[in-house]
């Protein structure tokens, strides 16, 4: 009887291991599972500008809370010259090599990407090689970082910059960065927004160090409801949590994760969120049932964002949208008290 036990347990733990190894796998080689997006900081022409500065005592507030990485939004067109060679200002770099410095020195992995390039969506057949330029010098510049600094070629292309053209262009940023950085962990995603029709388009290189991202916003007209920066926004008021709402959302975390095993890559969820215009208490459950969509599949997550219209914490109050932040880690608000020196 004690033999068969024994027998009995090892086939358990055979079992076991069989089915959570890949699991554990994707969890550990992929260090930006738990992120957060720093928004309207350098993605803005200056940073400051459209209201937030990246502080040292953000990225530790960051950590303390259980984000094992941050997804720093960067305009280097803004910083790079309009002629080739399309020289990125040094003074720039620096400010980069800082909040990267601070990050890292609170256990923080750092995604880099290139974020609202306006011209390149609308005229990829111009702007396209300042893009390629800009990227080959962030890449030699970079290729000596640890691997906990991330490389993202380009958010959410869209306009005219779809499809063959997108695809063209992915391929030469891809292949530049590559000639520098061989084994960096690498993110890109599909057109129309990074969306998962986007993704389904996307003829992603095999290339086991790189990621496939989506951003995911359903039903916008909840999400964005109340949004100030465009005009024509939704209006607030709008609801979230029927039945239906949850079943589109299960099935489009489904096709997405379908798309990661096809192709034998992993899915990364790079933004999602929703504004402070929403009720808050179905945006808690939103966030919540998106992030747990995610981690379901073994998909890492990035929430959108730390400071500005969709935050989880308030610059204002200097303190976490508590039930925002709860819907991410399913831990107690009593827990994450500490506060930054």
């Amino acid at each position: 009887m004690i033999v068969l036990r024994h027998i009995c347990l090892a086939f358990l733990l055979l079992i076991t291991s069989a089915t959570t190894r890949p699991v554990l796998a994707q969890s550990t080689a992929f260090p930006a599972m738990r992120c957060v997006n720093l928004a309207n900081a350098l993605n803005a022409p200056n940073e400051g500008e459209w209201g937030y500065t990246i502080r040292r005592k953000d990225l530790q507030r960051i950590s303390l809370a259980g984000f094992d990485s941050v997804r720093v939004l960067i305009a280097w067109n803004h910083h790079a010259q309009m002629q080739a060679p399309y020289t990125i200002d040094q003074a720039f770099f620096d400010r980069i090599d800082t909040v990267i410095t601070q990050a890292r020195g609170f256990g923080l992995s750092v995604i880099i990407d290139l974020h609202d390039y306006a011209a390149l969506y609308t005229d990829p057949k111009v702007h396209g090689p300042r893009a390629v330029a800009i990227w080959d010098q962030i890449a030699r510049y970079y290729a000596n970082a640890p691997a906990s600094v991330i490389f993202e070629l380009l958010n959410e292309p869209q306009d005219k910059l779809q499809g063959a053209i997108w695809q063209n262009l992915a391929d030469q940023m891809y292949q530049t960065v590559r000639k520098s950085n061989p084994n960096r962990w690498i993110i890109m995603g599909g057109d129309n927004w990074n969306s998962i029709d986007g993704l389904a388009r996307y003829n992603a290189p095999a290339d086991p160090r790189l990621v496939l991202t989506f951003h995911y916003y359903d039903p916008y007209k909840f999400t964005h409801q109340g949004a100030t920066w465009f005009d024509g926004a939704p209006p607030a008021g709008r609801p979230w949590g029927s039945r239906a709402e949850k079943r589109h959302l299960r099935r489009e975390f489904d096709r997405a994760a379908a798309l990661g095993q096809s192709r034998g890559q992993l899915v990364w969820l790079g933004e999602f969120g929703a504004t402070e215009a929403t009720n808050m208490r179905d945006r808690a459950d939103w966030v919540r049932a998106v992030r747990r969509a995610a981690e379901a599949r073994n998909m890492g997550w990035c929430a959108f964002d730390f400071a500005a219209e969709f935050g989880v914490y308030s610059p204002a109050r200097e303190n976490w949208v508590w039930p925002i932040r709860r819907a991410l880690f399913d831990q107690s608000a009593l827990a994450l008290r500490a506060r930054p020196e």
